[in-house]
This record gives structure tokens, sequence and C-alpha cells, in this order.
């Protein structure tokens, strides 16, 4: 039986205390076969620990920051058949710490054995924290310094849950069942919990025959700092603990969130509270009354009342079932199944959980029978580290005839003029007319590939990407291709409700795009509004063109998209102006893009205002350039406000119970603001053609389809 010990540090205040948890582990009669020594989110403490203490590996927090996301960086790197974790601010004390806690494990039912916590105090034991005669040791409210307390067991027993200081899991326990949940345990010095409970309880409903037990001869002394001896320090442990105890109910059901707890509360503390009074201790007795009104009131706040931690963490992967084995993931992940060349579909899978087949879609695409050359266009503004990961994901890709221009609409920076270096394909180009519209349209412009593909600088593409959207191009009809745009990560609320609202998936079937509708989808996406609903077709942040299709049109129209006053709706314009006019674009779910999507709520809530100031503008923009489509358009104005508001319509549906309402009125706000920002546009805008501005950029790209003046029609096969 291997050993793995794990403690997590974030801080260098408890550095003294951190040698000597990694010095009492080296002491023990048992050897450890692996030190982890996991730093959350601190560089500095890291170089410390490196050059400081030897014999340990140290890792950085590969998630998000807090105990759980440490945890959960330990386990993938963890060796050990058992796992220990130890507090940083905790010591064994004694030799024997270790063989204590490994010797029930002789028992093939026990999956988790868990040891007793004594506390080291600064100095006296606190009037807050009571302890009856003769029970040095022990006190009602010790746990609130995360120690052994009245009412736990005195000799080997099994308990429903551990204490996370001095606590040890098989570690086939997180194959099955997964890691620490993130959206629980403290972070820094927040005094909030119980990521070990929702842990042992989960572990007990997958396996009800599982034994997790309490050895209270494996004993740690933990360290108590002064500031936990405070009465505003027992108001927030409290308060902390109820609400993570609400956070297990929401997760496993309050029957099994509190049973331990009943039992205490009903006759633990009203002993103690009794017994203080005879003493006439009067502080001790309103310590455990507030300690426990206040654990009660967080409960009932972390109960009912929404916050914007009620999502933890979902993982994104992908597993290509025709070359390894099912992956498992320590939380609820996303999980992207493909098939060699072929995207199959998407499944959420539980955590700890292989994903489940989907079954087969008839393949689509065709190994790719030609290599025009390809140029991929980039735009930032300002942004060199996103760009730079998102140039070597296009390099990654391997394409034969490639060229990469970065477009930098901030050319003030010399940043991006940098990324010249990664690889002699990547070319800079200035744009400073300020848009993303602008951007692209000048990347066009300067494009020397048959095929012109886009994605945008937050943007991560897959190896296969350019592959894929080339593909298509076989069928000389086909003018544009989009691609399947998923999330890179969802680790936060905002990243989840922004997939709830309807990301940039567009579904997992191949769908043709024409002036008569569409074919091969799973879905009705003929329906009345067609083909004037948004997010139809796909996303600019995933396209490709064939260069004289984008130049005959005239390129993404400057008054709309990022940068511009209306912030949005360019490439849904685009693409409604080309089929349209007798165009065909292709949808392939075989053409995968990650997009990081915006971490915060406030920044969240600025995408959608801005989603929805450019959609009234994308409508007038069109109409305004091609007024013979005001009926076409207008006939769809009030399926199209449905559309919108509706709840049970096809793009609001989806949305579960937690979905701020926030975001729904800030893309109304938006709705309502758009036709002010297009006037504010049209008046601001650097230069004008027909009373609309064109920069530039877009002055290029039509100097450029005088020069390579291919039809449309043409590049159809003469359709």
């Amino acid at each position: 039986m291997t050993v793995t010990v794990v403690v997590c540090a974030y801080t260098e205040r408890r550095w003294p205390d951190l040698v000597a948890a990694v010095e009492s582990v080296a002491a023990q009669t048992v050897p450890v076969d692996q030190l982890l020594l996991v730093i959350d989110h601190n560089p500095a403490l890291a170089e410390r620990a490196v050059a400081e203490i030897p014999g340990v590996t140290v890792l950085a927090n590969e998630n998000r920051r807090g105990l759980s996301g440490a945890r959960n960086t330990a386990l993938a790197h963890a060796t050990g058949d058992i796992v220990v974790f130890l507090d940083d601010d905790a010591s064994a004390a004694g030799p024997d710490w270790l063989s204590s806690l490994l010797a029930p494990y002789e028992d093939p039912l026990v999956m988790a054995v868990g040891g007793a916590a004594t506390p080291l105090w600064p100095g006296e034991r606190p009037v807050t924290l009571p302890v009856g005669p003769g029970e040095a040791a022990r006190g009602e409210l010790d746990w609130v310094v995360g120690c052994t307390y009245t009412g736990q067991p005195v000799r080997l027993a099994e308990v429903r849950n551990l204490m996370g200081c001095n606590m040890s899991f098989r570690r086939k326990v997180f194959d099955e069942v997964g890691g620490f949940t993130e959206d629980m345990g403290r972070v820094g010095a927040v005094p909030v919990g119980c990521e070990e409970t929702e842990l042992c309880i989960r572990l007990r409903g997958h396996d009800p025959l599982a034994r997790i037990v309490f050895e209270p001869r494996a004993l740690v002394r933990h360290r108590v700092s002064s500031d936990r001896l405070t009465w505003s320090y027992l108001r927030r442990r409290s308060w902390g603990e109820g609400i993570s105890k609400a956070a297990v109910s929401r997760l496993v059901g309050a029957e099994a969130a509190l049973s331990t707890e009943r039992a205490y509360t009903s006759r633990i503390i009203p002993a103690a509270f009794f017994r203080e009074l005879l003493r006439l201790h009067v502080a001790g007795a309103a310590a455990l009354v507030v300690s426990v009104l206040f654990a009660a009131a967080g409960y009932a706040r972390g109960k009912f009342v929404r916050t914007t931690q009620e999502l933890g963490q979902v993982s994104v992967g992908e597993w290509d079932r025709s070359t390894e084995d099912p992956p498992r993931f320590p939380y609820p992940a996303r999980v992207l199944i493909r098939d060699g060349l072929t995207v199959i579909g998407e499944v959420m899978v539980a955590a700890g959980a292989e994903p489940d087949e989907l079954a087969d879609v008839p393949a689509t695409e065709e190994e790719r029978r030609l290599t025009p050359s390809v140029t991929v266009v980039v735009p930032s503004a300002g942004r060199p580290e996103l760009v730079a990961r998102c140039v070597r994901s296009v390099l990654a890709t391997q394409y034969p005839r490639l060229e990469v221009i970065v477009v930098d609409n901030r050319p003030e920076s010399p940043a991006l003029r940098e990324l010249e270096a990664l690889d002699a394909r990547v070319r800079y180009v200035p744009e400073p007319v300020r848009g993303l519209s602008n951007a692209r349209n000048r990347g066009a412009a300067e494009a020397s590939g048959e095929i012109v593909a886009f994605t945008d600088d937050d943007a991560v593409v897959d190896r296969l990407w350019l592959d894929r959207l080339v593909a298509e191009f076989a069928d000389p009809a086909v003018d544009c291709v989009t691609g399947l745009v998923l999330p890179y990560a969802l680790q936060t609320p905002a990243q989840q409700w922004f997939e709830q609202w309807g990301g940039f998936g567009k579904g997992f079937r191949r769908t043709r795009f024409d002036a008569r509708g569409a074919s091969g989808s799973d879905d009705v996406r003929t329906g009345p509004l067609y083909p004037f609903a948004a997010g139809l077709f796909g996303s600019g942040n995933s396209m490709a063109w064939r260069a004289m299709s984008y130049r005959e049109l005239g390129g993404c129209d400057p008054l709309l998209g990022a940068g511009s006053a209306t912030k949005s709706g360019e490439d849904l314009e685009l693409f409604i102006r080309l089929v349209r006019s007798g165009g065909v674009l292709v949808y392939t779910p075989h053409a995968v893009v990650r997009h990081e999507h915006r971490r915060s709520f406030d920044d969240l809530i600025g995408q959608m205002r801005g989603y929805g100031n450019g959609l009234l503008p994308l409508f007038a923009v069109y109409v305004g350039r091609r007024p013979k489509e005001l009926l076409a358009v207008a006939r769809r104005a009030r399926g199209g406000l449905r559309h919108l508001l509706a709840g049970d319509s096809a793009r609001n549906r989806n949305r579960a119970n937690d979905f701020p309402p926030e975001l729904a009125k800030a893309e109304l706000r938006g709705v309502l603001s758009g036709p002010f920002s297009l006037l504010r546009g049209l008046f601001t805008a650097p230069r004008r053609r027909l009373g609309l501005p064109e920069p530039l950029a877009t002055a290029a790209v039509r100097e450029a389809e005088v020069k390579a003046p291919t039809p449309l029609k043409l590049l159809r096969g003469g359709r």
C-alpha cells in the first residue's frame, strides 16, 4: 500500500507551521512514497518552498483559487494508493500518526479514514470556546477552529464525514466519484468549508457499503492563530458553516447534509449551555447561542437566497473514441465526443463518471481532397497574450499552405508586432480605424490565400479546424463555412450563464443554407424568420470564406461590430447578405473552436447589452443599403419580437431557473438603445459612402475585388 501525503498552503504568514508540518510527515515510522506541497496562487511562496523545503514536490494550484482547487491539483499528480491530506498549520502529534491513520485500511470496505485534531492555543483557551470539566482537549465549539469537538467519537468508529485538516482516502475513491467540489471550500482566509462533508456524502451515495471511519489515535496538533479567538471570528465562522451546509444540502439533500447536526444541536449544545449557566460562565453560554444563531442564519441565507456562487465548476474536454479510453473528470463535465475526423456530439457527465456513448451520426465530411492556400485573420485590440495563444493554436493545425495575419486595431501599442517572430508564416498588419469590421476587412484585403478564415483573439482553434473548414469548399457552390464554437472553460457562473443564454454553438448537424432554406439539419431552421433569425448561421469567430466571395460582398459593414457604436451584428448581417444574394453557407460541427467566455458577471452584463445593442441596427443597415428588402424584414418583425421576448421561444427555453434576470434586462436595454447608437455611428464615422461610412479598410477590400473580379455566380459553378 503506497501513500501520498498532500499539504496545501496559500500564505507565507504560516511558513514556520508549514515547515513543521512537512518535517512531522518526514518523521513518521511509516515511509511516505510521495509528499506533495500545493501552493494556492502564490508564486513567491512556491519559489521559496522549492528553494528551502527539501524532499517535497511543489505544485502550483492549476484550478480555481481555494483549498478545493489545490486539493484537486494534488489528486491529478498523486500516485499513492492512499491519499492523505494535512493542513499547512497542522503537524503530526507523534511518529505513529500515519500508521494509526492507515491501519483501518486493512478492512477492504474502508474507503476513508480521518483523525483527531487538538488545538495549539497562542495562550489560554478563549471564553468564546467553552469546555466542560475534565475535557481540556475538547470543547463543543472547537470545530470553529478546525479541531475535534465534544460529540465526536473517542475511539475508532464510523462517521458521516471527516475533518479536512487530518483525513485520508483510497485513491480509487476520486476515480469513482470525482474530486472536491470547487464552489465549496476555504478560499484564503474566508471561513467557509464543508467540501469534505459533501465528498463523504457523495461517496456513501455512490457506494452504500463504503465505510468512513474516525480514528482518534491518529492525532495532529492544529495551530490556532489569535485572530480566531475573537467574537467576530466566531460569528463569521458560524455564518460560513451555515452557508456551506446549505450548499451541501442543495447537492445531496437536507436529510444527509444535516443528519449529524440535528443530534449535535438537540443534545450536545443544550447540555453545554445549561452547564455554562450553572457555572455562571455567561460568556461561554452566550458563545454557544451566538454560534447556533449565526449558523442557522447562514443556512437560511444560503438555502433560500440565490447567489452567483451556486453554480459549481464544470470541466470541458473531449474524447476521441476511436483512439482513447473514456476520460473521467473531477467535476461535472461537458465532453465533446468525436470519432477521428467526425464530431459526434456533446454530453454532460457527472463528476467521476465516464461519458456515455452517443448514437453514431452519419459522417458528412471526407478527407480533404484539396489544399487551397489559406489566410487566417486574427483581429485584436491590444491583447497580446490572448493573440499569441490563438496564433499558436492556428499554427498547430499544421495546414500546409498557411498564412496568419494579425490585425492590430490599436497600432500605437508595439506588443502585437512582436508576434511576427513566432513563425515566418505570421504577418503583422495595422488598422488604425477602430472596429472589428474594419480589422477583418483589412485582413481580407491583405490576404494572399484563396480561402480567408477568421477567428477572434480570445479563441483557441482545434487541430482539425482548418482541415474541416477547407473540406467543405470541395463543393464549388459553397461561399462561406462556419464551425462549431464551444466554451474554452466553464469555471465561473458567468461563463455557464452565457452558455444558457445560447453561447456560440449551433448544434452537431451539418447544415447547408441558401436562398431556398436550410437542409441537412435535424431541427427546423427554415421557419418564418428565415434567414433573419439572430445566430442562425454560425459565428464570426469561426468562419471561412472564398476570398473572392468576401470581397465581392464588400466584407463586414463598418457600422456594425465590436468597436463600433452599435457593438455587434456584423457577422449576422454579412451572412444574411450572402444568403439573400443567392450564396451558399455551410455550417459544419466538425471544425471546432474553443472560445473563452467572460469570467465576471459585470463583463457578461456588458456583453449582453452589446449584443442587444446591435440587433436593430443590423437590420437597419441591411435595409438601408438594400431598400427593396424592407418588406421582407417588416413581415418578420412580429415573429422576431416574440422570438426575442417569449420565455418558450427557441432562444429562451433552455435557460435554467438560476439564469439571472439581469442578463435578459441588459440585453433588452441594449435593444432599446440600438437605434440611437446607430445614429451616433452615422455622425461620428471617419468616412462615408452613400450616407454610410466606408473606412480605408473597406475601400481596400473593394480594390482587391477589382484586381481579381471573379463573380459569385462563377464561384458557384455557373449557378
